[in-house]
């Protein structure tokens, strides 16, 4: 609430003015009554109500000149659009425990959940590749189903191997004919392209020539690491056993890619670094949002107006109809 004219307030300051002039110029008046009233206190006297109603009403049409008004903010965001598809390798090698104690796969399901909770305003995908690529949930506003879908995700739903540039050309194809100011995608990857049909250098010229960003991600050590093997024996207990597996990255081939799409190249050999990855990212692809908020007055002056009006007018009836004054 707030008040357009202020300034007539002063006029309250009148009244007591206006109260002892009329003591010191008006004899009180002799009063007759046309209908019986049962005696009242000095305090209650009907020359004193006339008073307090006229001052009353006074006030009232004082507070009506100064237009009571009561706000309205409106606040309109302009979002400036930007829409990310994240893909992940979901090969066999992303069962190994070499960043904790945990699969490669659950520590990355993990820290992209952690990802999509900090964003707000963009659309986000997700695809899974391994020997072949797969669009499990196209760019949206639905985080909740994002967060489901990365954390339902298993080895072994698609057939093995590494296909990095179909999973790539897959992510770029969700995402060329976006209208979204900046296009990003997120490649997390524990090993090198060994099968599929789209060279991996070759749909990063595709991303590059469509104006998408990659960010690329080699999860993993390179070398001979542990490959557990999880089966049931006896009373349903799963027994683990581990085999060894030569693991091997390209890292220069997903620095070429992030390089020529103007993203950034990553190297992860331990779950800490993913999850501040993932922060940096956060961090360097922001959305641009401009705030404008608008404030909308609507006058308020009408109710004290007549509340005003009605007591000047009650005061004047109460004084000719009731309590009649004679000097």
């Amino acid at each position: 609430m707030r008040f357009a004219n202020p300034a007539w307030f002063v006029l309250l300051l009148v009244i007591p003015l206006l109260h002892r002039w009329w003591k010191r110029r008006n004899e009180p008046p002799e009063l007759v009554f046309p209908i019986e009233i049962s005696p009242v206190g000095a305090s209650l006297h009907p020359q004193r109500w006339l008073l307090v109603l006229r001052y009353l009403g006074l006030v009232f049409l004082t507070i009506a000149l100064a237009r009571p008004q009561s706000s309205f903010q409106k606040t309109e965001r302009q979002v400036s659009g930007l829409e990310i598809m994240m893909v992940m390798d979901v090969s066999a090698s992303m069962n190994i425990e070499d960043l904790a104690d945990r699969p490669r796969l659950d520590i990355a399901k993990q820290t992209m959940r952690d990802f999509i909770k900090g964003r707000t305003n963009d659309r986000i995908g997700f695809a899974i590749f391994s020997g072949e690529p797969l669009t499990l949930v196209p760019p949206t506003l639905d985080y909740g189903i994002l967060a489901k879908a990365i954390s339902d995700v298993e080895i072994g739903i698609l057939k093995d191997g590494t296909a990095i540039g179909d999973g790539l050309s897959m992510a770029v194809a969700r995402l060329k004919n976006s209208k979204a100011k900046s296009r990003v995608v997120i490649l997390l990857t524990d090993g090198d392209n060994n099968v599929g049909q789209v060279d991996p250098a070759t749909a990063g010229d595709l991303a590059a020539g469509y104006g998408i960003k990659v960010y690329t991600i080699a999860i993993g050590r390179e070398g001979r690491v542990k490959m557990p093997f999880r089966r049931k024996g006896l009373f349903g207990k799963t027994i683990t056993t581990y085999q060894w597996f030569e693991n091997a990255l390209n890292p220069e081939l997903l620095e070429h890619i992030a390089k020529i799409t103007s993203g950034k190249f990553y190297r992860v050999t331990d779950a800490s670094t993913l999850s501040s990855v993932f922060k940096e990212i956060d961090q360097l692809e922001k959305t641009e949002m401009k705030v404008q908020q608008k404030t909308r007055f609507d006058e308020k002056f009408q109710t004290p107006l007549l509340v005003g009006a009605l007591l000047i007018l009650l005061e004047l009836l109460l004084k000719v109809l009731v309590w009649r004054a004679f000097p």
